[in-house]
């Protein structure tokens, strides 16, 4: 595979201390080295338990920054199963994971089974993903305004097909989002709690009225050569699923 890397997670001036390459070098005993991994806890809550689970979370939330985990990004889901609240969090190699969890080892023992029994009443399901990013792919233009909504692709690519996808996403999609003006893009690999070969890409929408202008590709490049380009990927994939999400700063440091 031609492509690899870290990850600079960063959404912008409202939250840039917090999710600027600078943090990401001040994580704890690796000064100098972005996480390898991120991990993504998507929990579907009990629509009449989102204030109780919010609740909960903001001490979840305490204890990671108690710790000294360098952010934390909470984000909802405005388009697709809006009973969803997707969490993310940085980890600088695996073996951190082998003794107790941060809010454990925050809260002590006792403290965090309390704590998770009360968040596991606000939930109906919830499933975590580990993932490596591609620091390669990633668009940061840190001058630009933070933008709260996010346009979220996770694609499954056909067996084999990974390699020639991931070079896609190089050579023909960034770029194009470059020429539209997109601001902030990331991509990573799924790892652990998915189907083998899946993609996760995001990028930052100025607002939500960019969506009137028209597909992003389109408006770089031509309806014409955006079917193409299209269609070049679209070969590469078993299944794509797009939604939209909004970061909530409320819940994000």
């Amino acid at each position: 595979m031609r492509i690899g890397g870290r990850l600079r997670l960063l959404i912008g001036a409202v939250i840039a201390g917090a999710l600027s390459v600078a943090s990401f070098a001040e994580c704890g005993a690796h000064p100098a080295l972005p996480p390898a991994w991120v991990i993504t806890t998507t929990t579907k809550v009990k629509p009449h338990m989102r204030g109780q689970f919010e609740g909960y979370l903001k001490q979840v939330i305490a204890a990671y920054k108690k710790s000294g985990t360098p952010w934390f990004l909470t984000l909802e889901t405005f388009a697709g199963d809006t009973t969803e609240y997707t969490t993310m969090v940085p980890v600088m190699k695996f073996g951190d994971l082998d003794g107790p969890s941060v809010p454990a080892a925050v809260l002590g023992q006792a403290g965090w089974e309390r704590l998770s029994s009360k968040i596991a009443r606000c939930y109906t399901a919830q499933t975590r993903q580990f993932s490596t990013p591609l620091t390669a792919l990633e668009i940061n233009k840190t001058d630009a305004p933070a933008g709260l909504y996010w346009v979220e692709t996770r694609s499954q690519t056909l067996q084999g097909k990974m390699e020639d996808y991931l070079n896609w996403l190089k050579d023909d999609y960034r770029p194009a989002l470059e020429k539209a003006g997109v601001a902030r893009f990331r991509a990573s690999i799924v790892v652990f709690g998915a189907p083998s070969g899946e993609i996760v890409s995001m990028r930052m929408l100025d607002d939500l009225a960019e969506i009137d202008s028209g597909p992003v590709l389109a408006r770089a490049l031509g309806n014409d050569d955006a079917r193409v380009v299209n269609a070049q990927g679209a070969k590469l994939l078993l299944t794509s699923f797009t939604r939209i999400l909004r970061l909530r700063t409320d819940l994000t440091y």
